[in-house]
């Protein structure tokens, strides 16, 4: 699905009244940079349409940024990501957006949001699933940036992570993190691995006796 964002050249720039006036009549500023254009594009985008598109995308969905100049001539048509967001302290709202604009045929660094699937086994023991990391840095050309990554957790065991290393990913595609960073692990509560090991000695115990008892009867 193509996820399109109609935006302007703004002509009103560092202005703080200008720019609340922009605002208040239902417009974000915006600014576009990149390797993609030439220099960096003011822009203001319409709030409602913006926020409709925002609940559908996240910082790794591609976009494409459609730039009119005043007099509604497009000036700009291209590939994009947005960068960063700002939000108003009070009230929460979106202040400001920046998009980022890549070169088509030079690989790129972007946050990609996981996902873990699955309940992992180690859960249904009784472990507790930790997530440390949410999102990973991924870097690959701007066509093949995944939006997510799915890792499924259901054979995860007590005490097991996965790490950067095990992620299977798209061809072309890099996290660009240590390999033995890990991103979900089962952690062991403390309780439980006594009990376990208790478990443990108890059925051990039986064979070192049997085991005895044959050598006497030898």
């Amino acid at each position: 699905m193509e996820h399109v964002v109609n935006a302007q050249l703004r002509s009103v720039v560092g202005k703080k009244r200008a720019v609340r006036r922009l605002r208040a009549q239902g417009v974000i500023p915006a600014i576009a940079y990149g390797p993609g254009v030439e220099k960096p594009l003011n822009l203001t985008l319409k709030k409602a349409d913006f926020m409709k598109l925002f609940k559908e995308v996240s910082e790794s969905t591609p976009l494409t940024l459609v730039v009119n100049d005043e007099s509604g001539k497009e000036v700009l048509k291209h590939m994009a990501f947005i960068k960063m967001v700002q939000y108003d302290k009070v009230t929460d709202e979106v202040k400001h957006i920046d998009f980022y604009i890549p070169e088509a045929h030079h690989k790129m660094k972007i946050n990609v949001p996981v996902h873990f699937i699955g309940k992992a086994i180690g859960v249904e023991k009784g472990g507790i699933l930790e997530v440390v990391h949410h999102e990973v840095v991924v870097e690959a050309l701007p066509d093949r940036i995944p939006e997510v990554i799915e890792i499924d957790v259901a054979n995860l065991g007590l005490g097991e992570s996965i790490r950067v290393k095990d992620v299977k990913l798209p061809e072309g595609v890099k996290i660009d993190m240590e390999p033995e960073d890990v991103l979900v692990t089962v952690v062991v509560p403390r309780g439980l691995e006594v009990e376990e090991t208790t478990a443990t000695t108890e059925s051990v115990e039986p064979e070192v006796l049997k085991k005895g008892k044959k050598e006497e009867e030898e």
